[in-house]
């Protein structure tokens, strides 16, 4: 049995536990939240095989927390010499990495320090971007779940445009640019999901904000294109739903059935959401089935979690 102990971002550090004990009889994985921080110290692990992973909490950070997590990381490690050290780089921490590398503010002794240890990344474009800082990464998917339709809807009578623009984070997103985009093509539908509008910049009327949709079956099913432009990304949710139902795709990164916009600008965004409408108005558009057909090979939940089992397997 190994035994796997999960620290760092709450949210994904659960679900990657979660993932991994479902999909496995040999792995036991915990994540630890932070109020437990001082009784795992000195504590033992319950097999001789012990993992200790760092989710999302990147290392050298030069904030207060970051350097507060780097001296806790090195009590963690001399109060547990047997287990093995792995870092799963989940997108965040790698653009505030590559910030302070670019502004020479990163703290490079400790990131060098780890170099020996197994470094995950969770999205394929993440490997060159780490091994510039001089780190050796392997990728693998985030394991987990996704809402995948059995059957996918056809693509609607009129065309409309999903993008997911959380509040906490529009511009990280891309909402001004969308917004602009909408303004400029003011006879497409917009839906934004995970946001209400409430302190939002003004909208165009052709823009319809939705909130929180628990269930995006049907918000897919009623859509024609997903666009996902954040400035940095890794396991792109939206992107990988949009392909499982067999919708068109928009984004910012380089992936099999997806249509990729680099620079992303108001310019380069509204000229691919035109394309699409154009193919659609003439019917020429129909559903995204070789993007399904791929995202049902690269993105299977057993295949997911059995590639990071097999990295952790490896290393114990």
């Amino acid at each position: 049995m190994i035994d796997v102990l999960i620290l760092g971002q709450p949210n994904w550090g659960s679900h990657i536990a979660n993932a991994l004990n479902e999909h496995s009889i040999d792995v036991r994985a915990r994540f630890i939240p932070e109020r437990s921080y001082a009784r795992l110290l000195g504590s033992r692990p319950r097999s001789r095989r012990c993992i200790i992973m760092r989710a999302g909490y990147r290392i050298g950070g030069t904030t207060v927390r970051g350097r507060l997590f780097d001296a806790y990381w090195a009590l963690l490690r001399r109060s547990l010499p047997d287990a093995v050290p792995c870092h799963y780089w989940l997108g965040t921490d790698v653009l505030d990495t590559l910030l302070e590398a670019q502004a020479g503010t990163l703290r490079s002794r400790a990131l060098a320090s780890t170099r020996d240890e197994l470094h995950i990344a969770a999205a394929p474009w993440l490997v060159p971007e780490l091994e510039s800082v001089g780190l050796q990464v392997t990728m693998a998917y985030v394991p987990g779940k996704f809402n995948i339709p059995d059957d996918v809807a056809p693509l609607p009578a009129a065309f409309s445009v999903l993008t997911y623009l959380p509040p906490r984070r529009f511009e990280f997103y891309g909402g001004a640019i969308m917004l602009e985009v909408a303004h400029r093509l003011p006879d497409i539908q917009f839906d934004i999901v995970g946001n209400t509008g409430d302190g939002m910049p003004l909208a165009p009327s052709n823009v319809r904000w939705h909130g929180w949709v628990a269930d995006m079956i049907e918000a897919y099913a009623n859509t024609t294109l997903v666009v996902r432009i954040p400035r940095h990304d890794a396991g792109g949710g939206s992107m990988v739903e949009g392909l499982f139902n067999a919708r068109h795709v928009v984004y910012t990164y380089d992936v099999p059935f997806v249509c990729r916009v680099q620079p992303v600008t108001p310019e380069t965004v509204a000229d691919a959401v035109a394309t699409y409408h154009e193919a659609h108005a003439a019917g020429r558009l129909g559903l995204n089935l070789a993007g399904r057909a791929y995202a049902l090979q690269e993105y299977d939940e057993v295949k997911r979690a059995e590639r990071v089992l097999t990295l952790l397997r490896a290393h114990a």
